[in-house]
């Protein structure tokens, strides 16, 4: 009987191990399917998130393009304004003296850094146009800007204002959509 015996413990731990086994097994199917689902999500919130970097990019790349399409044509119109106004104003003012020639000097020597070198000189415009009403010595006492040549700076003043103020503002309104802090470029009085 002793012997039978046996073979029924030789049945139940082969039976144990086998279904040690299979619970292994379950387990690691279980574990490796929990895993795999857990990789897949956090794939899938990551390809979510670069798309929606890319298309947040995409959109700030195209409002970028608009306020750069707008800040041309601001300055197109002003330039074609500043040109009509230049004709205008040859019309309208003589060669009059308006400022002395040491006024004039001094009037070009403001913006010139002390390296020597002065502010950028427009496209179209020659490096001497500006000194040459001023006369090229202190003691030229035929050197003057007439009423013309002052008129057409300060038109020129008030066009690039128009224009540097429209860059700016288109600058502070991409900042604003990428969610920037700025302070605002009005003076007290725009406000």
């Amino acid at each position: 009987m002793t012997a039978g015996i046996y073979t029924y413990v030789a049945t139940a731990i082969g039976a144990g191990l086998l279904a040690a086994a299979g619970t292994w097994q379950v387990q690691d199917w279980r574990w490796t399917a929990n895993t795999q689902a857990a990789d897949l999500e956090r794939q899938s919130a990551q390809r979510q998130a670069d798309e929606a970097r890319a298309s947040d990019a995409r959109q700030q790349r195209r409002f970028n393009d608009t306020a750069a399409g707008r800040h041309a044509a601001t300055v197109a119109g002003i330039t074609t304004q500043l040109l009509k106004a230049n004709d205008h104003i040859a019309t309208l003012s003589g060669d009059r003296q308006c400022l002395g020639g040491s006024t004039v000097r001094v009037l070009n020597t403001i913006g010139t850094p002390a390296r020597g070198v002065g502010l950028r000189i427009p496209a179209g415009q020659s490096p001497g146009a500006a000194s040459a009403a001023a006369g090229s010595t202190a003691d030229d006492a035929g050197a003057f800007a007439s009423e013309r040549d002052t008129a057409a700076w300060i038109a020129t003043c008030r066009a690039r204002y128009g224009q540097v103020s429209d860059q700016l503002n288109e600058i502070l309104d991409i900042e604003d959509r990428r969610g920037g802090v700025h302070t605002s470029a009005q003076s007290p009085s725009e406000k």
